[in-house]
């Protein structure tokens, strides 16, 4: 490859449109044709010219740089697990193509200027120290604490989510993904927040508040039954055609839920600024449970360990090729690719049991004078009947008359 690439990372590898300007049409790197006459003629044409013919001369550009921006950007060609992706053309030094939105950029520029005013350093656009994975918003926080935060506003898939949080993990960053879909698919599979969809003017001000409305849990516990501690039973299904639906076991339930939904937390809206403030802090630890993952406040943390167990340590996770599951547009917020999109969840409640108890089962009968059980009523009311009626079984009186009428 030519000595004057910028290589890409694995994490900036995405399924890019590439356009060929001899055949005036897009190509398809899906297919080994390519989706054009000779397509594999072609492309063994533009291999050989790797490393012979400079980049800005073999024909590929991208479209989409060449449509919202003006610009011919030259691609070229890099193989992943057997993939062909297209990969812009850029010098050592420069940084990935990207578009980023209006409202994108002020949620950075936003959390980076909290971030500074309440003593954390920040910084926008910082790669991590492996250089496999490029930070919105890196933010050196208390006893060695590196926070990531990481606004996404563009539908993406559960495995591209994944994927990307896996590259900041290894390189020890605690991410905040921040979402304003509700049904957004990376919702739970990240370190999350949920913040609303503002414009960028508002954003920008800092007296706004911007409200977390998901990711925070706090843990509950006790028992279900309508004058327990808990609002629903976090067992029974949701019905999002009854939402206000409420049902009760009768057992015992330890559970981590979201803050919206708690029944005994109390205090000031929580906001993002305070968020990442206290997260940089060390005050809020992000948790993982049986895939799901969130943030809890740091004096709940040491419950959570004695209900959870110890947490794992994944250092042994293997590192995985990003497989590019965007297509559409070479920017940052993206939609997902129609082909690989993942069926969005119908999510609701998003109540996570850490343990649960069954209803004690009442073992104490009624006994006559003789120590003997006392039978139930033979007409079905349930309560203990100790006089025989005129058949010899055990009845009441006011149950036959109502039998009978």
């Amino acid at each position: 490859m030519d000595d004057d690439l910028q290589i890409d990372s694995d994490e900036d590898l995405f399924r890019n449109p590439v356009y060929y300007e001899p055949a005036a049409r897009n190509l398809d790197l899906d297919r080994s044709d390519l989706g054009v006459p000779q397509g594999q003629e072609l492309l063994d044409v533009l291999l050989r010219m790797r490393g012979r013919v400079p980049v800005e001369k073999r024909g590929l550009i991208c479209p989409d740089c060449r449509d919202l921006r003006g610009r011919r950007v030259p691609m070229y060609l890099v193989q992943r697990d057997g993939v062909w992706l297209a990969s812009h053309y850029r010098k050592p030094g420069e940084k990935p193509i990207s578009h980023e939105s209006d409202e994108h950029l002020a949620r950075k520029e936003r959390v980076a200027k909290d971030s500074e005013d309440h003593g954390f350093p920040a910084n926008i656009e910082s790669l991590t120290a492996d250089g496999h994975a490029r930070l919105d918003v890196r933010i050196s926080g208390a006893d060695g604490i590196v926070l990531g935060y990481e606004p996404q506003l563009s539908a993406q898939t559960a495995r591209g989510m994944r994927s990307r949080e896996g590259f900041r993990r290894r390189g020890g960053i605690q991410s905040v993904w921040d979402f304003a879909d509700p049904d957004h698919a990376g919702i739970g599979t990240v370190p999350y927040v949920r913040t609303p969809n503002l414009p960028a003017s508002v954003i920008r001000v800092q007296k706004n508040p911007i409200p977390v409305r998901d990711g925070n849990f706090v843990l509950e516990e006790g028992k279900c039954s309508p004058s327990g501690t808990l609002t629903r039973c976090p067992e029974k299904p949701y019905d999002p055609e009854n939402p206000t639906d409420t049902g009760y076991c009768g057992g015992w339930h330890r559970v981590l839920v979201p803050a919206h939904q708690s029944s005994t937390l109390t205090g000031k809206d929580l906001t993002l600024t305070r968020f990442i403030v206290e997260a940089a802090a060390g005050e809020r630890i992000p948790f993982q449970r049986n895939g799901h993952h969130g943030w809890l406040p740091a004096q709940q943390w040491q419950q959570y360990l004695e209900a959870n167990g110890p947490v794992l340590d994944d250092k042994d996770h293997q590192t995985s090729v990003r497989q590019g599951d965007r297509r559409d547009r070479c920017t940052e917020d993206r939609p997902a690719s129609e082909a690989r999109a993942e069926p969005k969840q119908q999510r609701g409640s998003r109540t996570i049991i850490l343990e649960s108890r069954p209803q004690e089962t009442e073992t104490n009968f009624p006994i006559d004078a003789l120590g003997q059980a006392i039978p139930l009523c033979r007409f079905g009311c349930g309560q203990p009947a100790s006089l025989p009626g005129p058949e010899g079984l055990p009845e009441h009186f006011s149950c036959r008359r109502k039998h009978e009428a």
